[in-house]
């Protein structure tokens, strides 16, 4: 657990008008809850509308009125691989994307994969609490005035919602 703290503690994120960028935060938090209320089953973590939505829900809960930073998942998505716990599964080797687009990235890789054992973790509640607390208290505080609990709820209905939909 203290290896991922500190992983969660010290990611590589960009810096504008002296705030840490929160995509990739964002992007964790996202996965986390996706993790917590069973829809993420595995380490694969897909480009899929759950995640997009569970994204957008912490994006609206944690940056809203900053207007430098606008959080589009592809860019995170891509870009936790400079973190030591999170790697692409591309489709074919090789090959690269040339953008961030989500049509893009899913057409260049089958899924993102993180280590079993953050997976693990992310599954018992007590340390996924404690995950979500280094994210929010590195990267989003004093962003929001809302509480740390998680999502599970909203993201669950949400992710419903998408599937009645498509």
């Amino acid at each position: 657990m203290a290896y991922y703290q500190h992983c969660f503690d010290s990611l590589s994120v960009n810096k504008k008008g002296g705030q840490l960028a929160p995509h990739k935060p964002l992007l964790l938090l996202a996965v986390i809850d996706l993790v917590e209320c069973g829809i993420i089953r595995s380490p694969q973590i897909e480009l899929s509308e759950s995640l997009i939505t569970a994204f957008k829900l912490n994006e609206t809960r944690f940056t809203r009125g900053i207007a430098h930073f606008k959080p589009n998942i592809g860019m995170p998505y891509y870009h936790m691989t400079a973190e030591p716990f999170w790697k692409l599964v591309p489709k074919v080797p090789g090959n690269s994307p040339s953008s961030y687009a989500i049509s893009t990235l899913r057409n260049f890789y089958k899924c993102a994969e993180i280590d079993h054992e953050l997976f693990e973790l992310m599954k018992m509640p007590a340390t996924a609490q404690q995950l979500r607390k280094v994210l929010v208290d590195t990267y989003l505080a004093n962003r929001t005035d809302i509480g740390l609990q998680s999502l599970p709820q909203i993201i669950l209905l949400a992710s419903c919602m998408c599937q009645l939909i498509a």
